[in-house]
């Protein structure tokens, strides 16, 4: 049996196997479970889909299923997630979400190895997303600043020359809002963004500290600009 780390170092969605039948059917089963259940409405996300290089999408954070729904409306292509370490450490997930292509981080470690990771998978065309504010915002948007977003989605994009893409969600805090004990069903709500880059003429003369900053900062602002779907 290959090791986890084979997963994360070889792409999702090319060759033959368990790994690439897998990311088929995980997809199939959330379209199934969720298309009905959830009625989405999606905007932006052909266009995005049909970029023929790697790109980071950044979005808000606010369930633990923002991912599935980034995939979902992501399909035919596939799209690796950074997950936090301790996600792994359960038997029976962490090789299904290899498969899937999520793959691990140390959070609030420094992880430089899976920095060189993400670069990689950018070089070779894959897509890479990110939640940049780290923790799920529970329904709070940002506003002027008020939460904290990490500076690793520019520092990827960087060393990787890859665009940035800001991505917002709506409504999926509501599927199990922490003052119910039940799942609720609301219309969930995407939104994709054109895509950002570090080589633009604003950041142009900026040291590398600022421009990282800036960047970061932009890339919240344009997440959190994007109107919301009708």
């Amino acid at each position: 049996m290959q090791p986890l780390e084979h997963f994360y170092d070889n792409p999702i969605n090319r060759g033959r196997g368990t790994p690439r039948a897998f990311d088929r059917f995980f997809a199939g089963l959330i379209r199934v479970a969720f298309t009905p259940a959830f009625r989405c409405k999606v905007r932006g996300a052909a266009a995005i889909r049909a970029l023929d290089e790697g790109f980071i999408l950044a979005g808000n954070h606010r369930s633990y299923l923002d991912p599935l729904f980034v995939m979902q409306a992501m399909r035919p292509r596939s799209i690796r997630f950074i997950g936090k370490e301790e996600f792994f450490k359960i038997k029976g997930i962490r090789r299904a979400a290899s498969w899937a292509g999520v793959y691990p981080v140390k959070r609030g470690a420094g992880d430089i190895k899976v920095v060189k990771r993400s670069v990689a998978m950018l070089k070779r065309g894959e897509i890479v997303g990110i939640f940049p504010e780290g923790t799920r915002g529970r329904g709070k948007d940002v506003v002027d600043g008020e939460r904290e977003a990490h500076e690793g989605v520019a520092m990827i994009a960087s060393l990787a020359k890859a665009p940035v893409v800001p991505l917002r969600l709506w409504n999926t805090e509501k599927i199990s809002p922490e003052d119910s004990k039940r799942w609720h069903f609301p219309t969930i709500k995407l939104a994709f963004g054109e895509p950002m880059s570090l080589d633009d003429p604003a950041y142009a003369g900026l040291d590398r500290n600022e421009k990282m900053r800036r960047f970061t900062e932009d890339v919240m602002t344009a997440i959190y600009s994007l109107p919301e779907p009708e």
